[in-house]
C-alpha cells in the first residue's frame, strides 16, 4: 500500500471517530465505503455507543441536536489539553491534527476541531471524508452557508463514497429547511 493511501485510511478512520461524537449515529452509515477506508474493529461502534444511547444513535437526524454533554472529565481535560500542544509542536502532521480533531469534538470545542480538519485539507485537499466532517461541524454550530459548501463538494465528489454521498444529501435537506 502506498504512503498516501495509508495516511489517507489513518486520517480517514480518526475523523470518523470524531464525526461519531460530533453525530451519533454518522459511524454506522460512514465507517464502510467503497474507498476501503473504515474504523478500526476495536473502534467501531464503541465510541459512538459512548456518547448517546443506543436508541438515539440510529434515529439523529441532521435537524435535531445531541443532548449537551456533561461537563469534561479530569482526564478528558488533560487529553484536550496535550493534544492542543501537540497541534502547536506539530502544526502540519496530519495524524496530529486528526488526534485533536477527534479530541476537541469529545471536549465540546467544536471551532477549535474545525480548525484542525481545515489544517487537515491544507495537507490533502481531496479528501471527501474530512470535508463531510467539516460540513457536519460547521452545521452543528448553525454556520450552514460554510457547511453547504463542504458538504455539496463531497455530494458532487468523484472520488466520495455512496455512503458520504448520501450523508452529505442528508445534511443539505436539512440545511435547506433551516435556512
Amino acid at each position: 500500500m502506498s504512503g498516501r493511501s495509508e495516511r489517507r485510511r489513518s486520517l480517514a478512520a480518526s475523523c470518523l471517530v470524531a464525526l461519531a461524537f460530533a453525530a451519533p449515529g454518522a459511524v454506522s452509515a460512514l465507517a464502510q465505503n467503497s474507498s476501503g477506508f473504515g474504523l478500526p474493529p476495536a473502534l467501531a461502534g464503541s465510541q459512538a455507543q459512548e456518547t448517546a444511547p443506543a436508541s438515539k444513535q440510529a434515529t439523529l437526524a441532521p435537524g435535531t441536536q445531541p443532548s449537551k454533554p456533561a461537563a469534561p472529565s479530569k482526564e478528558l481535560r488533560a487529553s484536550y489539553k496535550a493534544a492542543f500542544q501537540q497541534t502547536l509542536q506539530n502544526p502540519s502532521d496530519p495524524k496530529t491534527l486528526a488526534h485533536f480533531a477527534e479530541v476537541a469534538v469529545q471536549f465540546g470545542d467544536i471551532e477549535g476541531a474545525i480548525s484542525a480538519l481545515e489544517r487537515l485539507l491544507l495537507v490533502d485537499s481531496d479528501e471527501p471524508q474530512i470535508k463531510l466532517e467539516l460540513g457536519v461541524l460547521y452545521y452543528r454550530l448553525g454556520s450552514t452557508e460554510a457547511a453547504r459548501t463542504y458538504l455539496q463538494e463531497v455530494r458532487d465528489s468523484n472520488d466520495a463514497s455512496e455512503e458520504a454521498k448520501e450523508r452529505a444529501a442528508e445534511y443539505l435537506r436539512a440545511a435547506a429547511i433551516k435556512k
